[in-house]
C-alpha cells in the first residue's frame, strides 16, 4: 500500500475546508438576495467591500459570486459591476432528469400548481410511436401549469398509459394532488421507477391556447421539451411535453471532450 505523506493530507484538508467556506459564502449571499437584503435589480457592493462584509478573502468571495452567476441570481455587466437579476433565471442541467418542482425548489423559490386537469384521451400517431403503442389507444392526460413564487413558468402535458394505473389499482383522480411529484407518484403509487429518459428540445412561440394557460401573450418565446421516460426494463412509461417560459429558465448541458493529446499524428504506413 503506498505511503500517504502528511503534506498530502494537509493539502487535501485545506482544499475541503476552502470548498466548504465558498459554499457557505454562496448560501449566505443567496439568502441575502432572496430575502431582499440585496434587492432585485440592485448593484452588488464592490468586491473588496463585499469580502470585508462577509469576512472572507476576495478569492473565496469571487468563487461564490461566480457560482451565483451560473445559478442565474447575479449578472455581471462589463464595466458596470455585478447586479441582482430583476427576474432570476431558473437554471437546470439537462443531463439531470428532475421535475419542475425540484428545479424551482432548488433555487429557493416556492413551487405551485394551477389549472390542473386530468382526463382520458386517445393517442395520436406521433404519441403512439413514442410510447410503443397504437394510434387511438386510450391514454390518461394530465395537464397543469407550474408556478415559481406565484409566477406561471411551465405548462406540462403528461401522457400516462392507463394500464399502469389499472395494474396498481389507482384511480385517475389521484393525479389531481397539487403537491404531487409525478416521478414520486410513479414510484410510490404505481410501483414504477423511472430510470432514464430521452428528450427532444426545440424553441417555439406560444400559441393562443398555451399563452392563455400561462397568462402570457401569444408569440411569447418558449422552450419546448418533449421527453420519453423508461423503466428499468427500458419500457416507455411516460411521455411529457413541457412549455417553459424562455425568460424564466436557462438550461445547461455539460459536454465532455474532445480530449486531444496534442501529439503529432504519424502517417499510416
Amino acid at each position: 500500500m503506498p505511503e500517504v505523506r502528511p503534506h498530502t493530507i494537509w493539502r487535501s484538508a485545506v482544499k475541503v475546508a476552502r470548498s466548504s467556506l465558498v459554499r457557505q459564502v454562496q448560501e449566505d449571499l443567496r439568502a441575502r438576495i432572496l430575502d431582499g437584503r440585496f434587492p432585485s435589480g440592485s448593484k452588488m457592493p464592490a468586491e473588496i467591500e463585499l469580502a470585508r462584509l462577509m469576512g472572507v478573502s476576495r478569492t473565496s468571495l469571487r468563487e461564490a459570486v461566480q457560482q451565483l452567476e451560473l445559478d442565474g441570481l447575479l449578472i455581471r455587466r462589463h464595466g458596470h459591476g455585478t447586479f441582482v437579476r430583476s427576474s432570476p433565471l431558473l437554471q437546470s442541467g439537462l443531463n439531470v432528469n428532475q421535475s419542475a418542482s425540484q428545479l424551482i425548489r432548488a433555487h429557493g423559490m416556492v413551487p405551485g400548481t394551477r389549472n390542473q386537469t386530468v382526463r382520458p384521451a386517445t393517442l395520436s400517431a406521433h404519441e403512439a410511436g413514442r410510447l410503443a403503442m397504437k394510434p387511438d389507444d386510450p391514454i390518461v392526460v394530465l395537464e397543469r401549469v407550474r408556478t415559481a413564487d406565484g409566477r406561471n413558468v411551465v405548462f406540462t402535458r403528461d401522457l400516462i398509459p392507463p394500464a399502469l394505473l389499472a395494474a396498481a389499482g389507482v384511480e385517475m383522480a389521484e393525479l389531481l394532488d397539487e403537491n404531487m411529484s409525478l416521478y414520486h407518484f410513479y414510484a410510490v403509487r404505481l410501483g414504477v421507477s423511472v430510470i432514464d429518459g430521452t428528450a427532444w428540445i426545440r424553441p417555439d412561440l406560444a400559441g393562443k391556447a398555451i399563452a392563455e394557460m400561462l397568462g402570457t401573450a401569444p408569440g411569447t418565446e418558449m422552450l419546448v421539451i418533449e421527453q420519453l421516460d423508461r423503466d428499468a426494463g427500458e419500457k416507455p412509461v411516460l411521455l411529457s411535453r413541457e412549455h417553459y417560459v424562455a425568460d424564466a429558465f436557462e438550461f445547461v448541458i455539460h459536454r465532455r471532450g474532445p480530449a486531444l493529446s496534442g501529439r503529432p499524428q504519424l502517417p499510416d504506413r
